[in-house]
């Protein structure tokens, strides 16, 4: 999956019903039929928006952005991870805080007994 980076002007934003803001950002530059291609191919997706008003991006913000855990589907793996245990708890009658720990601690070590010695 390819990424888009193009310089843009922020054109219009609008509050929605449900509180969510509609942005509507016009290139600055013309685009060929292949740059119109691959934006018209992104169309439904969902992404990350990162908007810098002037300059250009430096290294050090691609390593951050690069470091960042984003959430783009709702919630991070780890958050899924946590209400699933939640729901199999409850569903089982089992007391929260006790169950969750005794699970985590069963992932940890399931992979900490894959590592290799002296790692």
């Amino acid at each position: 999956m390819s990424n888009l980076l193009t310089q843009v002007t922020l054109d219009r934003a609008n509050r929605k019903k449900d509180k969510s803001v509609s942005l509507t950002f016009v290139t600055q530059l013309e685009q060929t039929s292949e740059q119109f291609m691959e934006i018209d191919e992104k169309i439904g997706d969902s992404g990350v928006l990162f908007f810098k008003s002037s300059g250009n991006i430096t290294k050090e913000e691609v390593k951050e952005l690069d470091n960042t855990e984003i959430e783009v589907e709702g919630k991070t793996k780890s958050q899924r991870l946590r209400n699933v245990l939640i729901v199999y708890a409850k569903q089982n009658g089992q007391e929260l805080s006790t169950f969750y720990a005794s699970e985590m601690e069963k992932i940890i070590e399931h992979y900490k007994g894959k590592l290799e010695p002296n790692y």
